[in-house]
């Protein structure tokens, strides 16, 4: 008994000394959701990852960061390799699932949609953590957790303005227009089945919350209580089954849907739900989408708004660049440049400047001259519910694919 008693004493310790020195200054803490902000600045995790000299590679969904990356790379930590790589959020998750999964070096750092998605099949499964130091919570605050937003993006409900439109200005004051035989195929949007944003804003429907909104603005629409069929827990699942039935246009791209229904001769009038808000504002430039932001006055919702995450991947080369570089991203250099700052083919880094429909985790960075700052949408837009959308979306999943 005493010899047991001696071993299992000797096991809590050896575990104990290695959980204390898994924590540094340098690398940082691999998962604030337990131990609050890392203590690491971003002068120590830039010399760390110096000194650790490997190469950064990042994956991303965004075009921005690699433009980003190269700026950074050539100022702060010249000499040392990098690789900026754009990939589509379906794809990260599988390729950072199987990199990480049979020890193969891929990213250092990732960037990337679909918050249901990720927390289960990435964060669930300890292939990348959820990172920020003190820094970067000072500047984004709630929005560390549960997973850390770099950038915020909006997809919003938006019409054809040309002379073959069915519908005119202000004109479309509640959702549920696309459940209205009258309209019947009119509404058109990215495939949820494909787009990962979009399924999580039609689960986020379903919440009790929202639930309850739609079912009030289908009084004001259809002058009556809503009754739900059988297979619909909630007016979400109701909303999501009369839009489908009413013919929804489903895409595999959101410029095409702008473009084919900004094309007045194709006569397909109907509005673009869950479009990129930038394609509205494209317009003011060159005139080639055609279409109007339908505004704030949309019962209950105008659209919704979603992060791109920044997650450091669990087998990195470079773990303390990685975080020196996501750190910088939150600065004002970091998101617009200085007027300085190069790429690697001599062109200044401009960053998010001039582009509408993305906004900075830290909500003091600019924005494009005539947008709304992060707030304002948010309270006219669904925001992502990343662990709401990871509990219940096999539901909606499943339940589209029966009424389909």
């Amino acid at each position: 008994m005493k010899k047991l008693l001696a071993l299992l004493v000797a096991v809590l310790m050896v575990v104990t000394l290695f959980g204390c020195n898994n924590n540094n200054n340098n690398g940082g803490n691999n998962n604030n959701s337990a131990s609050g902000p890392d203590t690491a600045t971003f002068e120590q995790l830039l010399e760390a990852g110096k000194k650790n000299g490997n190469k950064l590679t990042v994956y991303t969904t965004h075009s921005v960061v690699n433009s980003a990356l190269e700026a950074f790379m050539i100022k702060y930590a010249p000499g040392i390799d990098y690789e900026g790589t754009q990939i589509g959020d379906t794809t990260q998750v599988t390729q950072v699932a199987k990199e990480v999964k049979e020890g193969v070096k891929g990213a250092d750092i990732i960037f990337i949609q679909d918050g249901a998605r990720v927390l289960t099949d990435l964060v669930d499964e300890g292939y990348v953590s959820n990172w920020y130091n003190k820094e970067i919570y000072d500047l984004v605050g709630e929005d560390c957790e549960p997973l850390l937003v770099w950038d915020y993006c909006n997809k919003v409900i938006m019409y054809n303005n040309g002379t073959e439109s069915t519908f005119g200005e202000g004109q479309i004051t509640n959702i549920w227009y696309c459940t209205d035989p009258q309209y019947a195929g009119a509404l058109a949007m990215k495939d949820p089945g494909t787009e990962g944003v979009n399924m999580n804003f039609l689960v986020n429907l379903t919440a009790d919350e929202n639930a309850k909104k739609l079912e009030t603005a289908y009084k004001a629409y259809y002058g009556k209580d809503i009754t739900l069929d059988s297979d619909c827990p909630n007016a979400g699942y109701q909303f999501i089954k009369m839009m489908y039935k009413n013919g929804m246009v489903l895409g595999s791209s959101d410029s095409t849907i702008a473009k084919d229904i900004a094309a007045a001769e194709k006569k397909m009038s109907g509005l673009l739900t869950l479009n990129k808000y930038l394609k509205s504002r494209a317009k003011l430039d060159n005139d080639q989408w055609n279409l109007l932001y339908v505004t704030s006055e949309v019962n209950p919702v105008a659209g919704f708004i979603y992060p791109i995450y920044g997650l450091q991947v669990a087998n990195a080369d470079n773990p303390e660049l990685a975080k020196a570089f996501l750190i910088w991203l939150y600065s004002k250099e970091g998101w617009y440049g200085d007027g300085t700052l190069t790429c690697k083919d001599g062109s200044v880094y401009k960053g998010m400047q001039g582009r509408y429909g993305d906004y900075s985790g830290n909500t003091a960075n600019p924005l494009a001259d005539g947008d709304l700052p992060v707030k304002e949408w948010k309270k006219i837009l669904i925001q992502e519910d990343a662990k709401q959308a990871a509990e219940n979306r096999w539901k909606v999943e499943d339940f589209i694919q029966k009424i389909k």
